[in-house]
This record gives structure tokens, C-alpha cells and sequence, in this order.
């Protein structure tokens, strides 16, 4: 059991470093990109041509949290134009750091389980702010330890509307 479990985490890492390697090799300048599973990572917002890079890598699903009109182009054409899956949950202000929009995300997340998905935003902020509340809200996790998991994955200045979201629920 021990031995099949430190396999496995080898060969985790092994694909961690390899994604890096790859990252390196391909010139992969995204703001606060981070892999938080083998298969998800997250981050700011990618440039039109990072999003070919990242399909070079092996992501092949976008969920976007950015709305529509905070780009001056279009995501989902570019990223659909790629071949890969393409998700908008458009998180534009405080008002849409919602249990809807976070178990929206977390949904997706399950169904794409079997993908390498890229969530983002601008800056990895409303990412985090979402993952937070789903763990403080639906899995009733402490508002500390939320926050915490929250900030892993990208949250910063909107700690005190989680704080304040997951207070009311």
C-alpha cells in the first residue's frame, strides 16, 4: 500500500516537472499560473497566443471567469478556433462571488475530471474567491481554513466579500 502510494506520487511528480520542463522549453509566461492538481491549474489572464502553448502542453479545457467585454477579443473564438473546450462563468464584480457561480465551478471541475483544465481570471483573485466559498459554504469547511485553500488557488483582495459571503450562508 505505502509502496503504490509513493509510486504514485512519483509519478506525479514526475508529470509535474515534465509540464515545467515542457513550460520552460515553450516560453509559458502566464501571471500566477499554478498547477493545483495533476490536471487543473490556474491563473491570470492568457495572452491570445499562450492559449496555442497551452494546447501544446496538454491543457485542452478553458474555464474563463472573466466576462465578456474585459477583453478586447474574443476568448472563446480563439480558444474554440484550437479545438479545445471552452466554459465562461462570467464573475464581473463582488456581486457574482456567489454559492451559484462557486458551485457552477466546482461542477465543471468534476465533469472535467479526465482533462487538463486551465481556470482563470485576471489575476487567479475571483478563482480563488470561488474555491473558497464552495469549501466554507457546501463542505462546511472553517471560514479560516476556506480562506486558506481560497488563497492556493489564486485569492487575494476579495478575502473580505468571501469572508462576509460565507458568514451569511
Amino acid at each position: 500500500m505505502i509502496n503504490k502510494l509513493i509510486k504514485t506520487m512519483f509519478i506525479v511528480l514526475l508529470s509535474f516537472t515534465a509540464l515545467a520542463e515542457q513550460a520552460t522549453s515553450i516560453q509559458l509566461d502566464i501571471l500566477n499560473l499554478h498547477a493545483q492538481s495533476e490536471h487543473v491549474y490556474t491563473s491570470g489572464q492568457p495572452s491570445q497566443s499562450d492559449f496555442a502553448k497551452l494546447k501544446a502542453l496538454g491543457v485542452d479545457t478553458i474555464i474563463n471567469l472573466r466576462g465578456e467585454n474585459e477583453t478586447s477579443w474574443s476568448e472563446q473564438e480563439v480558444v474554440k478556433g484550437l479545438g479545445l473546450n471552452y466554459y465562461p462563468i462570467p464573475v464581473q464584480s463582488k456581486a457574482d462571488i456567489t454559492l451559484e457561480n462557486a458551485t457552477k465551478l466546482h461542477n465543471l471541475l468534476d465533469q472535467q475530471s479526465q482533462h487538463t483544465t486551465l481556470v482563470h481570471c485576471a489575476s487567479s483573485n475571483r478563482v480563488g474567491a470561488l474555491v473558497a466559498l464552495y469549501h466554507g459554504v457546501t463542505l462546511k469547511k472553517p471560514i479560516d481554513d476556506a480562506v486558506e485553500i481560497g488563497k492556493q488557488w489564486g485569492l487575494k483582495s476579495l478575502e473580505p466579500v468571501v469572508r462576509e459571503e460565507i458568514g451569511q450562508h
